[in-house]
């Protein structure tokens, strides 16, 4: 049974696996040598941030599938002065975008795109930013409709 929601404080121990998966992923991304956590203190910071941000700046949002976080994805806010095209001032800057491999091209982080937006729009937050070296990702982000500035991606709603 496929499950969408909000992430609590509650599945800090999924949202940190899965952010293993994407810190690992990402190495091919990355050059190696330059490291400077190990994994050990790489899972105690992650812990540390979701612990001070969820539900204050950071909001996260997973697919469940049977039970188990399969995908998952989330924003924090960046708040700035209001605009006259950006009356919250707020920014929703994507993070943490990863699906388990055997769940992938399933349209579960379409799915997901959608309900977090929804729930940033509930917020006030209208537009969106995200960095992105992975051809794939930056494929579903066009498709909602980010465009590439200066190596940043941006979607308003």
């Amino acid at each position: 049974m496929k499950e969408i929601r909000r992430l609590t404080i509650n599945d800090l121990d999924e949202m940190i696996e899965l952010r293993l998966e994407i810190q690992n992923y990402d190495l091919k991304y990355i050059d190696a040598d330059k490291n400077i956590l190990t994994e050990e203190e790489l899972v105690t910071k992650t812990k540390e941030y979701i612990e001070n941000s969820l539900d204050n700046t950071l909001y996260m949002f997973g697919t469940f599938i049977d039970n188990k976080l399969v995908a998952n994805c989330g924003f924090y806010i960046d708040r700035h002065f209001p605009t006259y095209t950006n009356k919250s001032g707020m920014i929703g800057y994507i993070c943490n975008v990863y699906t388990k491999e055997e769940c992938r091209k399933k349209g579960y982080m379409k799915d997901l795109f959608i309900y977090s937006f929804n729930y940033a729009k509930e917020l006030g937050i209208t537009k969106f930013q995200l960095n992105s070296l992975n051809e794939n990702a930056i494929k579903m982000y066009k498709s909602f409709g980010f465009k590439k500035k200066n190596s940043v991606y941006y979607y308003e709603v």
